[in-house]
């Protein structure tokens, strides 16, 4: 049995959730529940796989290119010590959130795109299938978009303007360029002429939205969560004039219960982890939300104020 199926199984099985990472070495990080039988079977077929999958690389360039993103990430512990190759941990994990709830959303946001998506991971696949499939979704969420707004899809414009705010000059010209280019061009070939029929996944993800609903109305869930004021406060310090105006506290209350943006920003999340499994970059995740703004607004909401 190779790595991938193993890695399948512990997702259909299992109710594993897979992310892809560098911190210790490039990695494949699988979370879930396994008695102690199950997890010495798992190991043996994992150690196999892995000991056919091993991609050799220098470790003096992958810690070159990654210190500067360690930093900015203000690692707590040293992602460059040890650096492991070919090998197999196990760590007890009980709960990725100190909240329960946020836990199992977090968890079930994961492993609905882990299902749909897992036959697929480590091959590269294309952008636009799936722009395609969170369009589904952005579609159908319209309906509950408060009047005359456009909620079901701004989770993609913030994130673009968050990602644009980081760049230098130089940098924010060029990729502004680029992706203009591209957009204009595919969107002239048709490529964005999607089918918006819901699929096995629209409907998982359908499904996980009317459950938060009740949980936002009786505000067990708000906006900020897994995170607090404080941490929004210091994220804003550094963000873009657009989101320092946003999430002020004074326009906060416009957002702080509002189960589409709530729900967009559990699952644009989740998505953004299966990209790097599905042969796609970090690039390719800020084209899509650009494609996706552009699509949505005009350009010129695509900046800063």
């Amino acid at each position: 049995m190779n790595l991938k199926n193993t890695i399948m199984e512990l997702i259909t099985d299992y109710t594993f959730i897979v992310d892809k990472g560098w911190e210790n070495g490039y990695h494949i990080h699988l979370r879930g529940p396994l008695d102690d039988e199950s997890l010495q079977k798992i190991i043996i077929e994992l150690e196999k796989g892995v000991s056919d999958s091993i991609i050799k690389f220098d470790e003096t360039e992958f810690i070159r290119r990654y210190k500067s993103i360690s930093e900015i990430l203000e690692n707590k512990t040293d992602p460059f010590k040890p650096i492991l190759k070919g090998k197999v941990t196990v760590d007890i994990e009980n709960s990725i959130f100190e909240n329960e709830m946020e836990n199992e959303l977090f968890r079930e946001s994961n492993h609905m795109f882990d299902l749909y998506y897992c036959r697929s991971y480590f091959n590269k696949n294309s952008l636009y299938a799936v722009i395609e499939d969170i369009m589904k979704f952005h579609n159908m969420l319209e309906a509950y978009e408060e009047p005359g707004s456009t909620d079901a899809y701004n989770c993609h414009l913030s994130h673009y303007i968050a990602f644009n705010h980081r760049l230098n000059k130089q940098s924010k010209e060029s990729i502004e360029k680029h992706f203009k280019i591209q957009f204009e061009k595919e969107l002239e070939a048709g490529l964005f002429e999607f089918d918006l029929s819901p699929t096995t996944l629209t409907k998982d993800l359908m499904n996980f939205f009317h459950k938060i609903r009740p949980l936002v109305k009786s505000r067990q869930l708000n906006f900020y969560m897994p995170y607090d004021r404080k941490f929004i406060d210091k994220k804003i310090n550094y963000g873009s004039k657009r989101h320092q105006e946003t999430f002020s506290k004074d326009n906060m209350h416009n957002h702080l219960y509002n189960d589409v943006l709530i729900a967009n920003r559990w699952i644009t999340n989740a998505l953004y982890k299966k990209l790097l499994l599905l042969g796609l970059s970090n690039t390719d995740r800020f084209y899509m939300n650009y494609v996706i703004s552009r699509l949505t607004y005009s350009e010129d909401e695509l900046r800063d104020y």
